[in-house]
């Protein structure tokens, strides 16, 4: 298997940035799923016990901010 090219390398850096600025971006809870979700890798049922919410608010909070993640790394050239 190939080295990975160093300009995508750096290009997937750049990206991982990018995402993690919007998710500071969110409001706490959504911020809160989403890193414990994607970063952490906790189940739907672990996120909400860890938070103290239900795993119905994890789904809410998870969906909000994805969309609004999307919408902010969307508008980017």
């Amino acid at each position: 298997m190939p080295d990975p090219d160093v300009a995508d390398v750096a290009t997937g850096h750049v990206e991982h940035a990018e995402v993690l600025d919007a998710i500071r971006d969110l409001p706490r809870r959504q911020s809160e799923v989403l890193l414990l979700r994607y970063q952490a890798e906790l189940s739907e049922s672990e996120i909400a016990e860890a938070l103290g919410i239900s795993t119905g608010s994890v789904k809410t909070h998870a969906s909000r901010g994805l969309a609004a993640v999307r919408a902010e790394l969307g508008g980017r050239s």
